[in-house]
């Protein structure tokens, strides 16, 4: 098996990434006064909408368990 391992297959050591693949994994992240808040980028526009001048973001489509943790409280 050495010589497999070893065996020179001509690929090049780095391979460069894709840009547009790389940016749907980047995430956008804060934190402030006990509120924690982080998604993929990907998502904005879509199940995210940020509106600049009123300095909100909407949320779609609420994962379960925090949809169900906010009804809860409202009971």
């Amino acid at each position: 098996y050495e010589h497999i391992r070893n065996k020179d297959y001509g690929l090049s050591p780095e391979i460069p990434p894709d840009k547009r693949t790389l940016s749907q994994f980047r995430r956008f992240t804060g934190r402030a006064e006990g509120l924690s808040i982080s998604f993929e980028a990907h998502l904005l526009g879509s199940k995210i909408e940020y509106d600049e001048a009123q300095d909100t973001l909407i949320i779609r489509n609420l994962p379960t368990q925090l949809r169900d943790q906010l009804k809860r409280r409202k009971d």
